[in-house]
């Protein structure tokens, strides 16, 4: 009977704790889940329920700049399944993730974020190219393992006014990124809906490598400066106004 009262008076204790334990705890988290690109202000509220402010930087020694605005709800009735439901809010759209003992699940999944705040989170230079414009990400289905480290599932982006800080003359257009978790390795498709820059193609993300290979071209006033900085990229394509663009890169860690 006493160790009855003990344990529910040790549980009750934890969920009082939860309960009150404030958002701000959830910075160095983040700070240190996303190897110092992401980072949590303005925290309000508890860890179970509260809003925020995404700052994001490209590099060490960058500034920190506003990326979104967040906030997060505790699901309370997934923890009977031995999971952790979180819903969580951007300035344009949510989304429901799961977390398990064996991985974690987005179950649904229909928000818009910046560009230069998904890009930040990109390993390698590739963090550091300077992306721009929104991306509007859905999927319902996309679950990874964190023994295998390995995903599963599918989630199609659009990127809408699209930009590279690599290339100058503004936004290059916009693009359709369908995304694959195939175990280990995270596939990708990608399509021009309109833009002074035309490319279609496909290429695997690993956690060392990135791996493109499509067909782009450009269009309108600047088309030729553009074709001529494609042309250091690769080799005449189907006409003499396309490149084959063939890209590896490895070492993406860090």
């Amino acid at each position: 009977m006493r160790l009855r009262l003990l344990v529910t008076g040790i549980l009750f204790f934890l969920l009082a704790a939860a309960i009150m334990w404030p958002a701000s705890s959830l910075a160095p988290w983040i700070e240190n889940a996303s190897y110092g690109k992401l980072r949590l202000a303005s925290a309000e509220g508890q860890v179970w329920n509260g809003n925020g402010v995404l700052l994001a930087r490209t590099g060490d020694g960058a500034a920190w700049r506003n990326a979104q605005n967040i906030r997060w709800q505790l699901r309370w009735g997934e923890l009977w399944r031995g999971r952790i439901g979180v819903e969580a809010g951007f300035e344009k759209g949510d989304a429901l993730v799961m977390f398990g003992p064996g991985g974690l699940s987005v179950e649904q999944l229909d928000a818009t974020l910046s560009a230069s705040l998904v890009g930040a989170l990109l390993p390698g230079a590739l963090g550091r190219f300077g992306w721009a414009g929104s991306l509007n990400a859905r999927g319902n289905s996309f679950a990874c393992v964190w023994q295998s480290q390995s995903c599963q599932g599918e989630i199609e982006v659009l990127w809408k006014d699209a930009g590279v800080s690599e290339i100058p003359g503004g936004d290059l257009g916009d693009y359709r990124i369908r995304l694959v978790g195939e175990g280990q390795n995270l596939r990708f498709d990608l399509a021009s809906l309109r833009g002074r820059l035309q490319i279609t193609g496909s290429g695997e993300i690993s956690a060392t490598a990135l791996r493109f290979n499509g067909e782009a071209g450009a269009v309108g006033p600047s088309a030729a400066q553009l074709n001529n900085l494609l042309r250091t990229l690769g080799r005449q394509g189907s006409t003499p106004d396309k490149v084959i663009i063939d890209y590896r890169s490895t070492g993406l860690r860090g």
